[in-house]
């Protein structure tokens, strides 16, 4: 071949253009409504809500970046500027549960002596990740671009990292951004390590302190009691209150639930000796970061309700001498765990998610569960699901558009195409050639099939071509 492609590569360049040509991202709505009183809606031809199932040929009615009505059978206000998506596939924007996209690594001289020395373990939980964020850092906008609509940035490991934040990728300044300022208390769990006595004496400092501010209000409260009916025109010095570190205060937030616990747990043993060091902690909220064997303490994790974030992949492990291939998103799913998504590394990676998702679906997960660890589930875990991760009334309109092509039917039935393509074709889809003729072929033991809808695999017109390189740029 003179063009240096092989004869075998050339169906799977072909099937690539296609996708290229049939698939268009619509990003969230709140952004070019914000500030204004506009009223917008979207006729969708599938809309997943993700909360209340499928809803065929339905509208979703936005005012003001929030959703007012969705359904099958809302009526379109006169004066409501209407989108016409009623060939396409409708969901809500992805929720990233656990990512350090944008954040600076560490000095390089601090990385090299983490490699002598073993992991850093210090106690940084004052530390808030919010004031490492840059907002026009141009991964956020690529993050959005590629469906991410909602993103929870990590401390970079460090034992007790600091406090993570969630953000709206695609602003410009951080008030703008931000959705949530104090997330959640990153861990880096390491077994035989100082970070437990660290971690312990933490959470007794913590708990010692809660303990004598219950006393204190008690006595207090005993004190009010008894001077009922007495000169109430004596005036008493005020008590000042005690000032508490704030490190200290947020252990105090952690040990009475009112702030998770976000532990990356990469080895069963280690998420063992965390829920023995909290078992003394009823209260306390954890999230857990688990690597590719967090399977083998899933009875654990069902038992105490505790969701789990996942690479989605199949991994390899070495087994003494033999490598063994394991699904084990498979295998939390089949113990009932609750689980979140999010491939590790920066943008480059990240925006590679749904080809993880898809591959995963092939080899028997479940698309229901994929769905929900990308949406609901994390919102739920980092707390923001009132207003995030599903479309439902009075949540905001943070939703994704996907267009199929009519060539490739089986888009209308694929819930996660890759959303990070677009519709190439657009400005000129008017000229674009409709088959009606249906003829028939194969393509080996299959037996004979045919296609109908819009020819795609052939330039009869090379300016055309050029049109949807130039909308690649």
């Amino acid at each position: 071949m003179g063009n240096g492609i092989k004869q075998k590569d050339r169906g799977r360049l072909r099937l690539r253009l296609g996708f290229i040509a049939g698939i268009v991202v619509f990003m969230t709505c709140t952004w070019w409504l914000e500030g204004q009183e506009k009223l917008l809606a979207i006729k969708g031809g599938r809309i997943h809500t993700i909360a209340n199932g499928i809803i065929e040929d339905g509208v979703i009615l936005i005012r003001d970046g929030i959703i007012e009505d969705i359904g099958p059978n809302v009526t379109i206000p006169a004066g409501a500027e209407v989108l016409d998506h009623s060939s396409n596939f409708i969901m809500p924007g992805i929720v990233s549960p656990h990512s350090y996209l944008g954040i600076p690594p560490p000095p390089q001289e601090e990385q090299s002596a983490a490699i002598r020395s073993g992991p850093t373990i210090r106690n940084l939980a004052n530390y808030p990740v919010q004031y490492s964020i840059y907002p026009e850092n141009p991964v956020y906008s690529l993050a959005l671009k590629n469906g991410f609509t909602t993103m929870a940035i990590s401390p970079i490991p460090a034992g007790i990292a600091g406090l993570g934040a969630v953000i709206r990728p695609g602003g410009d300044r951080l008030r703008d951004i931000l959705i949530k300022d104090r997330a959640f208390l990153k861990v880096n769990v390491y077994v035989n390590t100082p970070f437990w006595d660290m971690l312990k004496k933490a959470l007794e400092e913590a708990q010692k302190k809660i303990e004598e501010q219950q006393k204190i209000a008690e006595e207090k409260k005993k004190e009010k009691e008894e001077k009922k009916g007495k000169d109430k025109a004596k005036n008493e010095d005020e008590e000042e209150e005690e000032k508490i570190e704030e490190s200290t205060q947020i252990f105090m937030d952690v040990v009475e639930g009112k702030l998770p616990v976000m532990a990356d747990c990469y080895s069963p043993a280690s998420l063992s000796h965390l829920f023995a060091l909290l078992s003394h902690y009823p209260k306390v909220k954890v999230i857990v970061v688990g690597g590719p064997e967090i399977y083998k303490a899933g009875e654990i994790l069902k038992a105490k309700n505790i969701p789990v974030v996942l690479s989605p992949e199949i991994r390899t492990l070495m087994r003494w001498s033999r490598a063994e291939r394991t699904n084990y998103v498979l295998k939390c799913q089949g113990l009932g765990l609750t689980m979140a998504f999010q491939i590790p590394g920066g943008i480059e990676d990240q925006i590679h998610l749904f080809d993880y998702l898809n591959k995963l679906a092939l080899f028997g997960v479940k698309k229901d569960v994929l769905l929900k660890g990308v949406t609901i589930i994390p919102a739920e875990m980092l707390g923001i699901d009132k207003d995030l991760g599903s479309l439902e009334k009075g949540k905001r309109a943070d939703l994704i558009v996907l267009n199929g092509a009519g060539y490739a039917k089986w888009t209308a039935k694929v819930s996660l195409p890759l959303l990070r393509t677009v519709d190439t074709s657009k400005s000129f889809e008017d000229t674009l050639i409709a088959m009606t003729d249906e003829i028939t072929h194969s393509h080996g033991p299959g037996g004979d099939h045919s296609h109908s809808g819009t020819a795609f695999t052939t330039w009869l017109d090379f300016s055309q071509a050029a049109r949807q390189a130039d909308r690649l740029l």
